[in-house]
C-alpha cells in the first residue's frame, strides 16, 4: 500500500495517547499503593546501627523492587491492552509500555518536586547527618565518615539506576504482552 514515492497511501496512525495516559495513571496509583504497603510492612527501607551509620535493609529494598516492577508491569500491560484497537502492529506494545513509564515518571517528578525541599530538610533534621559531617570533616575520623558517606551515595545511585531500569523494562514487557493478549471470549 505504498505509492510511487515510497510513502504509505493511507496515513498510518498506530500511536494513541489515551491508552498511554491511562497506563500512566495506573502506574502512579499502583506505585503509591504498593509503596505505602512496603512502608507499612518494613516501616522504613533504612535501619540505623549503633554507630549512627545508615545501612540499607535488604528486605525493604526487595519489597520496594517487587512493588515497582509489579506496578510498572501492570501499567504497561494496561496501556498495551487498551492500545490494541488503535494499532495493528503488535510489536509496538513495548513502545506503549515505555511511553507509559516515561509519562508516569514525568508526572511523578512534577508531583514530587513541590515537596522535595521540605522532605530533604526534614530528613536531614531528623538524622542530623548534615551537621555531623560538617563538624567532623576536619578530623581524620571525620574524613573516614565523609568517605563512608560518599561510598554510600555511590551505592545508592547504582541501586536507584537498577530500580529505574527494572521499572522501564517491566513496563515495556507489560506493554508488549498486553498488546498481544487475546481474550478467549473473542473466538
Amino acid at each position: 500500500m505504498m505509492n510511487e514515492n515510497g510513502q504509505h497511501a493511507k496515513e498510518c496512525k498506530c500511536l494513541s495517547w489515551k491508552p498511554i495516559f491511562a497506563g500512566a495513571l495506573v502506574a502512579i496509583g499502583l506505585t503509591f499503593l504498593l509503596n505505602l504497603f512496603s512502608v507499612a510492612i518494613g516501616l522504613t527501607a533504612f535501619t540505623t546501627s549503633s554507630e549512627g551509620v545508615e545501612s540499607l535493609a535488604l528486605g525493604g529494598l526487595l519489597g520496594t523492587s517487587i512493588g515497582i516492577v509489579a506496578s510498572m508491569f501492570a501499567s504497561g500491560w494496561v496501556a498495551g491492552y487498551l492500545g490494541q484497537p488503535h494499532c495493528t502492529k503488535r510489536h509496538l506494545g513495548a513502545l506503549y509500555g515505555f511511553l507509559t513509564w516515561c509519562l508516569a515518571l514525568l508526572v511523578s517528578v512534577f508531583l514530587v518536586s513541590h515537596i522535595e525541599q521540605y522532605v530533604t530538610f526534614y530528613g536531614h533534621f531528623l538524622s542530623g547527618t548534615t551537621a555531623e559531617l560538617q563538624m567532623n570533616a576536619a578530623t581524620p575520623a571525620g574524613n573516614a565518615t565523609a568517605h563512608m558517606a560518599t561510598k554510600s551515595l555511590v551505592i545508592s545511585t547504582y541501586i536507584i539506576f537498577c530500580l529505574f531500569f527494572l521499572s522501564a523494562f517491566a513496563s515495556s514487557l507489560g506493554g508488549h504482552l498486553g498488546m498481544r493478549y487475546v481474550c478467549k471470549k473473542d473466538y
